[in-house]
């Protein structure tokens, strides 16, 4: 009986963890404001990455989640350069339904995290945020 339930409740957070970032992704397409959750890391200054949200509208601008975040700021000049799926280093801590969004700025090079749902509209935050031509680096692909 114990294992019965453990078992539904089990199916029941898997199957939260797979509709929420889809509902938020469609909610944010359909125009609602909202936030959506990414993780950056400044490689120059450690291999952590903290957690933040960036508004669904408007330009790309990453807040904190919490007041004891290690990375209070990320640098307001960003360039897309590319995308890639999670190491096995980065695996540790982050999802691999995301992927790693990179990128350069000023203060050197910045990678965000984003669940594959968001992937392209922060791609798109991010380049109608930025100051350089970077339309043609293509977004990475989500199911590759």
């Amino acid at each position: 009986m114990i294992a019965a339930l453990a078992w539904v409740g089990v199916s029941i957070l898997i199957f939260l963890l797979a509709w929420l970032p889809r509902r938020m992704a469609a909610r944010v397409l359909a125009g609602e404001a909202g936030f959506v959750r990414v993780m950056a890391n400044l490689p120059d200054k450690g291999r952590r990455y903290s957690l933040g949200l960036v508004r669904a509208k408007g330009e790309f601008r990453w807040e904190p989640r919490w007041s004891w975040t290690r990375l209070r700021e990320l640098p307001t000049d960003l360039r897309y350069t590319g995308g890639r799926v999670t190491t096995s280093r980065e695996g540790l801590w982050l999802s691999p339904r995301g992927l790693v969004i990179e990128c350069e700025s000023s203060a050197g090079p910045v990678l965000l995290w984003v669940h594959a749902a968001h992937v392209e509209h922060i791609v798109e935050l991010i380049r109608h945020t930025g100051t350089s031509d970077e339309a043609s680096i293509p977004v990475p692909d989500i199911n590759g």
